[in-house]
């Protein structure tokens, strides 16, 4: 009891207080229906309970909001409270993303070494299109539909054709680049991934607590981008490429910190337990996009 007088102490005034039920009196009389009860002590002290319980879950809310001060900046809230599931939704997510990536990097590979599957794909171009639409269509159905990405085996389908069509498309954009550029950019995308993951999970800055923010700047670059790509449509200056390579990574680094923190909890926003596909999809897609960017950064001074 205590501690519960020093946590309300800690309280701003600012805030309003914690809901609570009216308190029980021995001996009171209390309406329930047609009859008139006489409260006892175990009605009181179950009344006191609750009363306990809604307070912690004000205070709780209050802390995600960030209206009170932290005692832990790792506190896990809602399903993420138990070790447990936090532990098994997190192994579960980077598991499925590292099959994603080891396919991923498997295709490259057949399309990079093979000369037949390379004069496929360049005969048959025209299947970047197919492979984006595909991506485009799967990725919404996980993003927008719960049931698509909720429901076994639907989710994993959408997740399959989502990684068949983003690892075809990463593969047709590394057959114009030479390997030991493919490697390289691997090597700084597994790099810049890692720093990013360890960051975000053990920061204190808490970018789940800006989304707004994190909305407007990745707006301003998405404009900036087909604004530059128009421009590229008139002139020849090889710098917009740079440009271009230098916003999308900087915007990609900060959706996959963003991430990154959704999935590890213990922030403002995080990721139901049951959103493991929603999850993997998320992460897979930062990454091989960064790993896109990095790649057009890197040719730039290829040629």
């Amino acid at each position: 009891m205590q501690s519960d007088d020093i946590e309300e102490q800690r309280i701003p005034h600012t805030i309003p207080g914690p809901p609570q039920l009216p308190p029980l009196i021995k001996g009171q009389k209390i309406k329930s229906g047609p009859y008139m009860i006489t409260v006892t002590d175990e009605m009181v002290a179950h009344r006191e309970r609750e009363n306990l319980e809604l307070y912690k879950a004000w205070v709780r809310e209050q802390r995600r909001r960030n209206m009170l001060p932290q005692d832990d900046a790792n506190e896990f809230i809602g399903d993420f409270k138990d070790i447990i599931v936090r532990r098994s939704f997190v192994r579960k997510v980077f598991c499925l993303l590292t099959l994603q990536l080891i396919f991923t990097i498997l295709v490259i590979s057949i399309f990079m070494f093979i000369d037949d599957a390379q004069k496929f794909m360049i005969v048959h171009w025209y299947l970047w299109i197919v492979a984006m639409v595909l991506f485009i269509v799967s990725y919404c159905a996980v993003a927008c539909s719960v049931h698509a990405r909720r429901t076994p085996p639907f989710n994993y389908i959408c997740l399959c054709l989502l990684t068949l069509a983003m690892s075809y498309l990463s593969a047709f954009v590394s057959v114009f680049y030479s390997i030991e550029v493919i490697l390289i950019v691997m090597g700084m995308t597994a790099a810049v991934t890692t720093i990013i993951a360890l960051v975000a999970t053990f920061s204190r800055f808490d970018l789940t607590m800006r989304p707004g923010l994190l909305m407007v700047i990745g707006l301003v670059a998405i404009v900036a981008i087909f604004t530059v790509l128009i421009i590229l449509l008139f002139t020849h200056v090889l710098v917009l490429r740079l440009v271009i390579a230098i916003i999308g990574t900087l915007l990609l680094c900060m959706y996959l910190y963003f991430d990154v923190q959704t999935i590890m909890g213990g922030r403002r926003i995080e990721l139901n337990p049951d959103e493991v596909v929603f999850a993997t999809t998320q992460i897979y897609v930062d990454i091989v996009l960064l790993y896109q960017y990095l790649l057009m950064f890197m040719g730039f001074f290829q040629q």
